[in-house]
């Protein structure tokens, strides 16, 4: 298999790994396939140098040699004058197989004369790949290392740097017990389940069931073991992990959808209800697909 040069233009250091995670990705996978040759390219001159005081040695435009098979540019360009970069590659792109943005910001795509379809997590446009950065950097990676390799390089490679923490056994019990099937449950489920992005207090709960408050808060505490509060709580948190596993909707947007607020907050209730992140929960779903079609 012919070697494929793999460049990364490192825009800025401000957040290392918005292309540390992808440089592992690439090189565990040459350490498997002996495949790519992984540089780093500065789109100025001299090093390129991070918030954190590290000076990134890069190549420069002029000491690159051979044809690039794969360009990921990663990070800001604020406050750097790369017009020379910027020359280059409105020459070079048509000559690249493939061109990544990680972590970039509007001002980057725009100075690059390539505006593809932008998703938080990651996304394709023909020959042009985007991430958010940072952890969906890797998951960007993963993804051409799987069209190079297969599916099966891909998984490993996800085991080894992604997924080493994860139970998939004890997530899978955690999730068979997280709703309630109780009567008064549900009675609710089905109508609680069209409104989760609406504010839902015990008060319209009860006016629902046709209870006074504080009747309807003492049979449902009874008969569940929970607050109503509780099982709102966990009715969302459910109904975002069955989003994930169904859909390839941002995660902000799930969140919105089923009443969680910010990711923020989505992510305090994930850890709290099912032990994992929303993020790592949709990588461990990627990596079940990887195994099954292997």
């Amino acid at each position: 298999m012919d070697r494929k040069k793999i460049a990364i233009a490192v825009m800025s250091g401000n957040l290392l790994m918005d292309f540390a995670g992808p440089v592992d990705v690439f090189n565990h996978a040459d350490r498997l396939r002996g495949i790519y040759d992984v540089v780093l390219v500065s789109p100025g001159t001299g090093p390129v140098r991070a918030s954190s005081g590290i000076e990134i040695n890069c190549l420069q435009l002029t000491d690159l040699e051979g044809t690039i098979d794969t360009l990921l540019i990663v990070g800001s360009d604020s406050g750097s004058n790369y017009t020379e970069f910027y020359e280059w590659l409105s020459v070079a792109h048509n000559r690249i197989r493939r061109i990544g943005f990680v972590g970039v910001g509007s001002s980057v795509l725009e100075k690059s004369g390539m505006l593809p379809d932008r998703n938080f997590f990651h996304s394709r446009d023909g020959q042009l790949f985007t991430s958010g950065g940072v952890s969906s950097g890797i998951d960007l990676a993963l993804a051409m290392v799987e069209e190079d390799c297969g599916r099966a390089v891909a998984a490993e490679i996800a085991r080894r740097l992604i997924f080493f923490h994860l139970n998939k056994q004890a997530y899978q019990v955690q999730f068979g017990s997280l709703v309630d099937t109780s009567p008064v449950a549900i009675q609710l489920k089905e109508w609680l389940a069209e409104r989760l992005h609406e504010p839902l207090d015990v008060g319209r709960l009860a006016e629902k069931m046709n209870m006074s408050h504080r009747n309807f808060t003492r049979v449902f505490t009874r008969q569940t073991g929970i607050s109503p509060a509780k099982y709102i709580e966990k009715l969302r948190v459910e109904a975002a992990r069955l989003c994930i596993e169904e859909s390839d909707v941002p995660l902000e947007q799930i969140a919105l959808r089923c009443g969680l607020g910010s990711l923020v907050s989505m992510r305090r209730l994930f850890l709290r209800h099912l032990a994992v992140t929303p993020s790592d929960y949709k990588r461990l779903l990627k990596l079940q697909k990887y195994e099954n079609c292997n």
